[in-house]
């Protein structure tokens, strides 16, 4: 048998002051229980479970959406973080060794998991991870003793004065061989101040049963969760500082990177520019040697290598931005694609549509694709020269190397190398 891991999400988060599950609130634009998943299967989980409550049908939903394979426990109650685990008892026989992950804490590294993992096996029956603080939240207080043995965790609540002054606190992630950690979950009590079955009391437990436990440090960012909106925030800008690290050491510059915001997916190639107050919604994918503008806001996307983007562009879901395309200010684009070197620059919006290579679209051009009922598409095939101010009033199929006249209303197909103008005549008379 390999490694499991279980998600504890049980939680109610009344601290959110919020009708959604605390769990699914957004932290790079994605449920933030999402990065306790992928931290599973980063470590190569065999199994992977979730503790939810008996109400949580939204987290069953978002957990439905992945299409990973993940079993579901319900807690009837909630008495706390012990009997939570104790609700998936049938990974006592299918897992050896198994993590104790939350879905409320989205920052934890693989490489912190890694670590917690080497503990393991160099002996240690329980390894828990904690951290280093200054401040007086209500952290769990870690104690070690003169041979760096984890001897106790005590819950912040039943602390003394001294023992809050202690810095080494608990996160609450743990390892241990599944068949101990069950055997010291069924010993333990409620006999505390919040009538819970705390986890923490079975490294006490595990000392006076001869085991060894253990304890692995990361940073105090990276550990930490989510009780309400303030944290929710300092986890979002803790996030954005981490992925903007990634981006830049993946060779992209950011001309000021405090400014711009991405989702948990965001990828950007190699020597392309992000200029200020950009932001990236999840699924964008950005190649190489792309300038993307100022004020600009991209999601669901492809974009091929030299294209420029902005400023004030808005480049929507299912858009693809092929070579050397241009796109410029207050220009708006939607589940199109642009070929290659096709040029959008000015006040435009195109949806539903695809333009051929090498085609201008000018400034003022709506692709009219929505009747109030359907949505139909416009095709414009290669060479094709749109004047200022055309609406395109969709289903349209354009030739190759066709000239529409600026102002223009166009109803019709039009074939190869066709002039298509669709206006009122211009009349002019003398004034009285």
């Amino acid at each position: 048998m390999a490694l499991s891991v279980l998600i504890l999400a049980a939680g109610k988060g009344t601290r959110m002051n919020s009708n959604s599950p605390k769990v699914l609130h957004h932290v790079g634009n994605i449920p933030m229980i999402y990065y306790s998943i992928n931290l599973a299967i980063k470590a190569k989980a065999k199994n992977i479970g979730i503790v939810i409550s008996k109400d949580a049908t939204e987290i069953k939903n978002f957990i439905k959406s992945l299409s990973i394979n993940i079993k579901l426990f319900v807690q009837s109650n909630q008495l706390g973080t012990g009997h939570a685990i104790l609700s998936a008892k049938e990974f006592e026989t299918k897992s050896e060794d198994l993590i104790i992950l939350y879905g409320d804490c989205p920052l934890i590294t693989v490489d912190t998991i890694k670590k917690l993992i080497n503990t393991k096996k160099k002996g240690a029956d329980l390894s828990v991870l904690g951290f280093l603080s200054n401040n007086q939240k209500e952290y769990g207080r870690m104690v070690v003793d003169k041979n760096n043995n984890l001897s106790k965790i005590i819950e912040y609540k039943d602390a003394d004065k001294n023992e809050k002054n202690i810095k080494f606190c608990n996160s609450g992630v743990i390892i241990s061989k599944a068949k101990i950690l069950f055997s010291l979950l069924n010993q333990i009590s409620n006999n505390n101040s919040a009538e819970e079955f705390y986890l923490t009391d079975i490294v006490s437990l595990a000392n006076k049963q001869g085991l060894i436990v253990k304890s692995v440090y990361c940073n105090e960012a990276e550990a930490q969760g989510v009780n309400n909106r303030q944290d929710l925030s300092e986890v979002e800008l803790e996030f954005q500082k981490n992925k903007r690290l990634e981006i830049l050491d993946n060779g992209v510059t950011l001309k000021d990177p405090s400014s711009v915001y991405f989702s948990y997916d965001t990828e950007i190639d190699q020597d392309s520019i992000v200029e200020p107050n950009v932001i990236f919604g999840p699924g964008v994918k950005i190649k190489k040697n792309v300038l993307i503008k100022s004020f600009s806001y991209l999601e669901g996307c492809q974009v091929d290598p030299n294209v420029v983007i902005g400023p004030f562009a808005r480049i929507r879901p299912q858009t693809v931005l092929e070579h050397g395309v241009k796109v410029g200010n207050f220009v708006e684009i939607k589940q199109s694609t642009l070929s290659q070197n096709v040029k959008v620059n000015h006040l435009s919006y195109v949806g539903d549509g695809k333009i051929g290579k090498n085609s201008n679209i000018g400034a003022g051009t709506i692709f009219c694709n929505y009747d109030g009922n359907k949505k139909y598409n416009i095709n414009i095939s290669s060479n094709t020269f749109v004047g200022s101010n055309v609406s395109l009033v969709a289903p349209l199929e354009i030739g190759e190397s066709v000239t529409i006249g600026a102002g223009s209303t166009i109803t019709d197909d039009i074939s190869d190398k066709e002039l298509a103008i669709g206006r009122a005549r211009q009349i002019n008379k003398r004034k009285k």
